[in-house]
């Protein structure tokens, strides 16, 4: 268990709902062994003990095994906050990404990046941006929501160097846009950065259509594009949290009723055992007559026609395609 000071403060601690203390203070129910020890199957991806490969194209460099606060949902609480250092195999990751001719993405994780000592995080975006092929580098935290107090100055300067960025925050409900939270994104901001968000869907915390469609507007009027909303990953100890697919899909055609297309992310599960993500969603096409009309929905229930009657085509423009 590990919360902060600030996130502490935010919780009602008359209250055992309050969203805030869910999250982050043990419950018994965690006693329940259901579920894996590493749902995404992260071990068997490991080109090197700190970086994983599942695509072609890009990787996760997960840079330290501390948080700010330790997630009682955390998909990798077999490494965080144990005795599992992976800055040991820093070099070892940077080079096999210099060496692999088709990664041109890289995601850092961990634990928290922003956990790092700024010298060190700037080591690392320093070793990747020397490395012109890799185009986006993603880097995921918590800490503007746990603790706010923990991104620094330094670590301010550190990111605007490297710049653009895309900084991931996780958040998971309105109440924990603080004041400070704003402040500290207004300040990253500042540095030329781009902001996105994930949210995980928690049982009798976030399962509300009328809850996220709040949170999401006020990361869009801050600046945050949600990106996306996580169903549940099977974790050991979680399943507590665990809300059903089809109350998420239905959360997500409420949304889609009634938010602006800015404020929707897409909800998505990430298969365990490894097999990637998907997307989740309302089916919108409910069928096609003989010939070009289509029947479709629209998120309130009311159907309507497409005429799908466009010429067949095919890719003439890429080059890959023709081959």
């Amino acid at each position: 268990m590990k919360v902060p000071l600030f996130y502490l403060n935010l919780m009602d601690g008359n209250n055992p709902s309050c969203p805030i203390r869910q999250q982050a203070v043990p419950s018994p129910l965690e006693m329940d062994n259901d579920g894996e020890e590493d749902p995404l199957g992260e071990n068997g991806v490991s080109v090197t003990p700190a970086l994983l490969k599942r695509h072609l194209n890009r990787g996760v460099f997960l840079v330290t095994s501390q948080c700010a606060m330790y997630c009682r949902f955390c998909n990798r609480k077999r490494l965080v906050g144990k005795a599992w250092h992976p800055e040991i195999y820093r070099e070892e990751s940077i080079r096999y990404i210099k060496e692999d001719p088709h990664i041109r993405e890289i995601i850092l994780s961990g634990g928290d990046p922003f956990m790092l000592a700024p010298d060190e995080l700037g080591y690392i975006l320093s070793e990747l941006r020397g490395m012109p092929k890799i185009g986006i580098i993603r880097i995921s935290t918590r800490m503007p929501v746990v603790w706010p107090e923990g991104f620094t100055r330094e670590h301010l300067k550190e990111i605007k160097k490297y710049a653009p960025l895309w900084i991931v925050i996780h958040i998971n409900h309105p109440k924990e846009i603080s004041p400070e939270f704003l402040e500290l994104v207004r300040k990253i901001r500042e540095t030329g950065n781009m902001l996105i968000s994930q949210t995980v869907l928690l049982r009798n915390i976030n399962d509300c259509p009328h809850v996220l469609s709040k949170l999401f507007h006020m990361l869009v009027a801050a600046g945050i594009k949600p990106y996306y909303l996580f169903q549940l990953d099977e974790v050991i100890g979680a399943a507590h949290f665990k809300v059903r697919l089809e109350k998420g899909i239905e959360i997500m055609r409420a949304l889609r009723e009634n938010a602006s297309g800015l404020a929707m992310p897409q909800y998505a599960l990430d298969i365990t055992g490894g097999l990637g993500k998907i997307p989740l969603d309302y089916v919108y096409v409910k069928g096609r007559d003989k010939g070009s009309r289509v029947h479709v929905e629209n998120p309130s229930g009311k159907a309507g026609i497409y005429c799908d009657d466009g010429e067949e085509s095919s890719c003439m423009n890429c080059g890959i395609c023709r081959k």
